[in-house]
């Protein structure tokens, strides 16, 4: 009897033991699996971040700048991907512009004040900002930042 009752003891620790295993091996998976997509998520958000920092200054190079009133300067773009129906990602470009020769709005103009001595032909800071659906969990928001001399 007492053999019994050890086999009994020793299968409810052997059982419990497995589960425990399985449990920990199933959070894992489970841990990894929406870490991978995190990370398509954040590099797909990077990867389009840098088109748009691309796109924007391919604008700025074929925008005219011949109207010195301040009202022809190319200050925000709008885009989505991959399709305005049905977005993914919304992508909001601002352009501060480091000319004030240009004649843009002050909103959109930093000016020569905030700048050392020289010439800085239609140089510019460009905001880009890529944010996945509202829907998405979670929800990634990736800011970039760059000095572009188009």
């Amino acid at each position: 009897m007492k053999k019994r009752g050890f086999a009994l003891i020793a299968a409810v620790f052997f059982i419990v033991i497995v589960a425990t295993i399985a449990v920990t091996t199933l959070a894992t998976a489970n841990m990894t699996a929406r870490d991978t997509v995190n990370a398509y998520v954040k590099e797909q958000a990077v990867l389009l971040a840098q088109s748009a920092t691309e796109f924007a200054v391919m604008a700025m190079q074929s925008h005219n700048y011949a109207d010195t009133g301040g009202n022809n300067c190319l200050e925000t773009i709008n885009m989505t991907y991959p399709t305005a129906n049905n977005p993914l990602y919304t992508i909001n470009v601002r352009i501060y512009y480091l000319d004030p020769t240009l004649g843009c709005t002050a909103n959109n103009s930093i000016g020569r004040t905030n700048l050392s001595a020289g010439v800085i032909t239609h140089s510019a800071l460009v905001d880009v900002t890529v944010s996945s659906s509202p829907n998405d969990v979670p929800r990634i928001v990736y800011n970039r930042r760059t000095l572009q001399k188009p």
